[in-house]
């Protein structure tokens, strides 16, 4: 089966619950260059990812041999999305990828997305109807196989109701020269929108007559160009002037799969988040163990926990060998854990100098822990942490959050810049990242939560 499903705008908010029904389905997607690379995050880590976009004046793919490509996969696969920018039917030839694939036997279906003339315009603040201005709209596209300017000037003219132009980035002198040459009011109202719904959108809302007076270069591709009446409320709906961090980027990093508490930042507040597992936490079972040597076992992290306790039913133990034994915690949620198995806690400690600082009897302590970390006590390694293949957009971040230093470390070898607001749990992470030369550091206590909120406060303050 082939989907045929529209990604939206770029917009995160703006993808459909079904395209993403089809995302988290798909064994291979054929995507464009429009297409927000971050939807991809839907798709399974054995989804096959192939960017098809055609841009202008760039080499790209030839449309036959998309064509032949989405055939070729529906053959290899059981389910293969076609994931195109906005709605497939719109300027996207879906009809006719979907009449090729038809004809040669494929089956198919369509999922719409939402079209940038009216989501990203909307988002944008110009509304394409409206009552007593304008009870219609038209779209029209620039753009064509041939070459050919197709617009009759004339009806463009004399229409009243909103009308939009697509792929008019470099045709925007001849589509108001002839406007204004076949008869069009000079102070039309005209706006250009570039880069709608993503962080560094642009407006700029004029008239036939002055538009081309003004700077037009950094009015780049994708670019919507409207006329009409409409185009005055820009300045009154504008969406993205309403968020108090519209435009902000920020990465979220760590190195297990719990979900950041992040859901209405874009939606709230404009901001755009990146989210990334950077390494992954696997388990380590070891030939030999033994718990019988120890009085104190100190786990450092609730993956410390959960490595233990493979082991224990590895080697056919279980809680009731931890009879007598005390139990010391580093952090609230290695707490959580422990006693999510069962396990109430002799002491919990914030961090490790702490209870290197409090805790009298270490004569038979045991620290749990991963395989990289060492301390000066005997220790069991029950897991560790690899990092994983990843890539992150190439921007300067306005924060970022991670869980433990082991993320911190991995984006530092990235080439991540030091200067960045960096967001971090207290004492281990915080002294590793000021050992690594980071000067923008912002410890919070150990929650997810109490990360997010403390980097909404110093986004709004430094706005």
């Amino acid at each position: 089966m082939i989907w045929f499903v529209g990604a939206g705008c770029y917009h995160p908010d703006m993808l459909t619950i079904g395209a993403i029904k089809c995302l988290k389905m798909a064994d291979c997607v054929l995507y464009d260059h429009l297409v927000n690379p971050e939807f991809l995050q839907y798709t399974s880590a054995e989804c096959e990812c192939i960017c098809v976009g055609k841009r202008g004046y760039h080499p790209s793919f030839l449309q036959t041999d998309i064509e032949k490509l989405l055939v070729e996969k529906d053959k290899e696969y059981s389910n293969v999305v076609r994931l195109k920018g906005g709605d497939p039917f719109l300027f996207a030839r879906g009809s006719e990828e979907m009449r090729y694939v038809l004809d040669h036997g494929c089956d198919c279906q369509y999922v719409p997305g939402i079209s940038s003339a009216i989501g990203a315009l909307g988002f944008a603040g110009i509304p394409v109807t409206q009552r007593y201005v304008s009870t219609g709209f038209v779209v029209h596209t620039l753009h064509t196989q041939d070459g050919k300017d197709p617009l009759d000037y004339t009806k463009i003219a004399q229409e009243k109701n909103t009308q939009i132009f697509f792929m008019g980035s470099h045709k925007i002198e001849q589509l108001v020269k002839n406007c204004l040459a076949h008869g069009m009011a000079a102070d039309t109202p005209i706006a250009l929108g570039s880069h709608l719904t993503y962080p560094h959108q642009k407006v700029l809302v004029s008239s036939l007559g002055k538009l081309l007076d003004q700077d037009l270069s950094a009015y780049t591709s994708p670019l919507l160009i409207v006329i009409g009446d409409v185009v005055k409320e820009q300045a009154y709906l504008e969406n993205a002037a309403r968020l108090p961090l519209f435009s902000k980027q920020v990465l979220f990093c760590s190195v297990d799969q719990t979900p950041w508490p992040i859901e209405d930042l874009t939606l709230r507040y404009g901001i755009y988040p990146t989210v990334r597992q950077v390494a992954e936490v696997k388990t380590i079972i070891e030939k030999k163990f033994s718990i019988e040597p120890y009085s104190t076992f100190v786990f450092v992290s609730r993956h410390a926990v959960e490595g233990f306790f493979e082991n224990l039913k590895t080697h056919h133990l279980d809680v009731r060998d931890l009879y007598q034994k005390k139990i010391v915690a580093i952090g609230a949620r290695t707490q959580e854990a422990l006693h999510q198995r069962g396990l109430l806690c002799d002491r919990v400690f914030s961090h490790f100098r702490s209870f290197e600082e409090e805790w009298q009897d270490k004569s038979s302590v045991c620290m749990i822990k991963a395989k990289k970390n060492e301390y000066a006590y005997p220790s069991f390694s029950c897991y560790c942490v690899d990092e994983k293949v990843f890539a992150i957009p190439e921007v300067l971040w306005d924060a970022v959050a991670v869980t433990c230093s082991r993320s911190l470390e991995i984006l530092k070898n990235k080439g991540l810049d030091l200067s960045t607001p960096i967001f971090c749990f207290a004492h281990k992470t915080l002294q590793k990242a000021k050992e690594w030369g980071f000067t923008n550091l912002h410890p919070t206590p150990s929650s997810k939560q109490e990360l997010v909120e403390e980097l909404i406060r110093f986004l709004g303050e430094t706005s």
